[in-house]
């Protein structure tokens, strides 16, 4: 049996058996998944008391977790046979389905922890029982349910203070709220972080579209230069949070940046969709808080290209001051880019607003679908596209597919989590 990957009759059951609950999951049949749930937790927590010789890693934070969790998993693979949780899966029963589907003789465990309201990680946490802690950042997601970055802090905390005093902590030390977490903490603490005192730092950041992300990471007398397959520079914190928890487990600084060199940017967090037509769409458009805004804006205005867009959709946890808040971050779009879209029910008043001032850059739409017959039509070989967006809300990858593919499905709502990419109903004709 390989050591790194496992395999054999357990792994093949835990595949067909992942695969089966993901199909329901696509379909929308939440009775019959739900069905599932109850006992495989069950069977998880009983589970978790035989993996003695396994290392539990949990990765929380506003931003990052799966980029955090999909690198640290490669510079652990490359030595030891580990395992992680499947795309974005963060709750208790996604953590239950990576549980079941480890051997005895796995030696890692990389599993991301994520709460939508306050007292959300304490069931996952007495599951997962995680020796380590990596927390990225702490932003205003889920604003309704927290209010205030403090109030996200006080659950994130929860994962640190949650870890036996012989864990590790791993903490951004650019982060004020992330770093204070150290005061709180019997575990030992590890930082990493581009400015001050960090344990392991990084410098010569570069990320100049079309090069990747670059950076040189400096650790006590060690120095090593990491080239990624990466776009955007918040992507070098979850490189900094990866490379420090694998050093810290044991993997050598080199052999760790090695190892994450080859990974991908996922599926909507900045990746890049190529059309035959040679439209280059940047994708980021998993998720969109507010503050997550101004680091996809920065990438656009230093990116190099013969013309600039960006396609903005629904934009989450404004606060109490939503209407102009969102009108500044068109504002700073049009400085980012040549051309900015905005779709969504309750645009119009925005471009109404600014559309004097844009002179002409500035188009709204009420549906995606409007979008993409407009952007069939405007957009030409050499343009580098922005979507960013909510892939729940929006959908907007079907903009990108479009350029390629015969789309048939325009649904304006729609209950699906899944990227359009994946879901079978992209090419029929569904209701709108």
């Amino acid at each position: 049996m390989n050591r790194r990957t496992g395999g054999g009759r357990e792994a093949t059951i835990s595949k067909v058996f992942n695969q089966l609950l993901d199909r329901l999951e696509q379909d929308g049949k939440a009775v019959a998944k739900a069905a599932y749930r109850r006992p495989l937790i069950h069977a998880a927590k009983w589970w978790r008391k035989l993996l003695g010789r396994t290392c539990f890693i949990g990765v929380t934070g506003s931003a990052g977790k799966t980029t955090t969790k999909e690198l640290l998993h490669a510079a652990l693979a490359s030595r030891y046979r580990c395992v992680k949780n499947a795309d974005t899966n963060n709750q208790l029963f996604s953590i239950a389905r990576t549980l079941v589907s480890i051997g005895p003789g796995t030696r890692f465990c990389v599993q991301e922890v994520g709460a939508s309201e306050p007292g959300g990680l304490d069931p996952m946490l007495k599951l997962l029982r995680p020796q380590v802690g990596v927390v990225t950042n702490v932003g205003t997601d889920h604003f309704k349910a927290f209010r205030t970055r403090e109030a996200v802090a006080a659950e994130k905390i929860q994962l640190i203070t949650s870890l036996p005093a012989d864990g590790i902590a791993v903490l951004n030390a650019d982060d004020d709220l992330v770093a204070a977490m150290a005061r709180n903490c019997r575990a030992r603490v590890v930082t990493y972080g581009l400015h001050g005192n960090a344990m392991y730092r990084a410098d010569l950041v570069a990320t100049r579209w079309p090069d990747r992300l670059s950076m040189r990471i400096r650790h006590g007398g060690d120095c090593a230069q990491v080239e990624t397959r990466l776009h955007g520079r918040h992507h070098a914190g979850n490189v900094l949070a990866a490379v420090a928890t694998a050093c810290s487990l044991g993997i050598p600084l080199e052999e760790a940046v090695r190892a994450m060199s080859h990974n991908k940017p996922l599926l909507g967090r900045m990746s890049v969709h190529s059309s035959a037509r040679g439209i280059t769409f940047i994708r980021d458009d998993w998720k969109a808080p507010h503050w997550s805004l101004p680091s996809a804006f920065d990438f656009i205005a230093e990116a190099r290209a013969p013309r600039k867009l960006i396609v903005l959709g629904t934009i989450s946890d404004y606060g109490t001051t939503s209407s102009a808040r969102y009108r500044r971050s068109v504002a700073r779009a049009l400085e980012a880019a040549d051309h900015v879209v905005l779709i969504g029910s309750r645009v119009a008043s925005t471009a109404s607003r600014l559309g004097a001032a844009a002179d002409g850059r500035l188009v709204a739409f009420d549906t995606v679908r409007d979008a993409a017959a407009w952007l069939d039509n405007f957009a030409r070989r050499g343009d580098l596209v922005l979507l960013k967006g909510s892939n729940h809300a929006d959908h907007l990858a079907r903009l990108a597919l479009a350029m390629d593919r015969e789309v048939g499905c325009w649904r304006h709502r729609c209950d699906r989590y899944i990227f359009c990419d994946h879901c079978r109903l992209i090419g029929k004709t569904a209701l709108q």
